[in-house]
């Protein structure tokens, strides 16, 4: 009658918890590269709504951009009247958050 492990099962158990442990490790990068993309968008929409109360309180018919940490706002008209489209893009020019206001009544 044996006692204890044999020497397979020790390596066996070992790669094992080795497995567990690196799909764990690879879990927490995943979590915290999507911590940081949702703060970043957190960001980013915060300064749209921000930037869109400033153009629906002022009229404003100019385009122009406003800088946030880790990207900008652009916005636009098509023309006079038009709807304000805002767009939020981090530094590498993905777009994060998208906003149209609505058309302005003469």
């Amino acid at each position: 009658m044996s006692r204890g492990f044999t020497l397979v099962e020790v390596v066996v158990a070992l790669i094992l918890l080795e497995i567990g442990v690196l799909a764990a490790a690879g879990t927490l990068v995943l979590a915290s590269r999507e911590m940081g993309r949702a703060e970043r968008i957190e960001r980013a929409v915060a300064t749209l709504e921000m930037v869109a109360d400033s153009i629906a309180a002022a009229g404003s018919g100019a385009d122009g951009a406003r800088a946030f940490p880790g990207g900008r706002v652009l916005w636009s008209r098509a023309g006079a009247g038009s709807r304000a489209h805002l767009v939020a893009v981090d530094a590498s020019g993905d777009t994060l958050a998208e906003i149209v206001l609505p058309e302005e009544v003469p």
